[in-house]
């Protein structure tokens, strides 16, 4: 059954009924928009919610363009990325930084005006590890560094990746 068809067809109890042919996301949100016409709220509520956990998941994809545009120096495309997935993950704090770095672009000078171990060490003490991260990035390649800030940095990157688990974690126990 081709269930774009029927639903456009305005089919509803056609398209309900192939519910489980439904295997792409449109067909699947098509299936749960049928079932809600045709008085079957339940089993609606259930295939629309599956679908918005799974669209959920795939919004990480804004987080990640953003950084890319961000390094593009695609400033605008970077903040309508990063206020999409805010919309999903209005508590990540790493994107909340990143979006509070956006809204400062242009109206101060940036707090680090020269990366050095000891300013990477703040940021991470303050729990602000990607802009910790950020610093011992550039440091590491500029310079030769010691064997102590590559540990530190290793370290920062993994509280920097705990803070991030966890705070998926907290997200899917909502």
């Amino acid at each position: 059954m081709d269930i774009r068809k029927a639903f456009e067809q305005g089919a509803f109890l056609e398209v309900a009924d192939a519910a489980p042919d439904a295997q792409t996301p449109e067909d699947q949100l098509m299936v749960g928009i049928s079932l809600f016409k045709v008085g079957r709220e339940t089993d609606a509520m259930a295939v629309l919610r599956t679908l918005a956990g799974r669209v959920s998941d795939l919004a990480r994809a804004y987080y990640y363009m953003a950084l890319i545009h961000r390094g593009r120096g695609e400033n605008e495309a970077a903040k309508s990325c990063i206020n999409r997935y805010l919309s999903f993950y209005p508590d990540d704090d790493e994107a909340l930084d990143l979006f509070a770095e956006e809204e400062k672009d242009g109206e101060a000078a940036p707090l680090m005006s020269e990366a050095s171990p000891e300013l990477a060490k703040i940021y991470a003490d303050q729990g602000h590890y990607g802009q910790a991260l950020k610093i011992y990035s550039r440091l590491l390649k500029n310079s030769d560094p010691e064997p102590q800030m590559r540990k530190e940095a290793q370290r920062v990157q993994t509280l920097y990746l705990i803070k991030t688990l966890e705070g998926w974690l907290e997200r899917t126990r909502k």
